[in-house]
């Protein structure tokens, strides 16, 4: 009984200690780079640039670093010499939370308004569309249906005879 509440005891705190360290995961060139847009004018990452600009940055990304700062900290430096050009993404705060919001926005309104046409679309579909005049169908008695129908059968019977030419 007590190995049972000794060993529960011992993994809840174990848990408890996993849970509440933090995971420190080695902070690389790399991470930083991708935040980042070069300043030589190409448009490109500066992971992916491979221009005198882009060496000149990254060799400050390394010296931030080894200085112990965070990929949050070395990215408001550029941002804070260069501009918000610098960063690859537009940050989501204030304003520039539009350039991430209005895509989704957009895709959502543009579902909606297509699923509200196709349905009246498609209940103008059930309705026959006669009623609201978009199929113009002249009214015919049913004397004349019954003679439109017996000169179709004569027609398809002369045809049957004398055969396609």
């Amino acid at each position: 009984m007590r190995i049972r509440v000794l060993s529960s005891l011992l993994a809840a705190v174990f848990t408890l200690v996993v849970l509440v360290t933090p995971v420190y995961a080695a902070l690389s060139s790399k991470d930083v780079e991708k935040e980042l847009m070069c300043q030589c004018g190409c448009t490109m990452v500066v992971n992916v640039c491979d221009c005198e600009t882009a060496n000149q940055i990254r060799e400050k990304i390394a010296g931030f670093i080894n200085q112990g700062q965070s990929k949050d900290q070395i990215v408001g430096y550029f941002v804070s010499q260069y501009g918000e050009k610098m960063r690859s993404a537009p940050s989501k705060k204030g304003f520039n939370l539009v350039a991430w919001v209005m895509p989704f926005a957009a895709v959502v309104a543009g579902g909606t308004g297509l699923f509200f046409i196709l349905k009246t679309w498609t209940r103008r579909g059930k309705s026959g569309g006669v009623e609201e005049g978009l199929i113009p169908v002249p009214r015919v008695s049913e004397e004349e249906a019954e003679e439109y129908r017996d000169r179709l059968a004569e027609e398809l019977k002369q045809f049957k005879e004398e055969g396609s030419r």
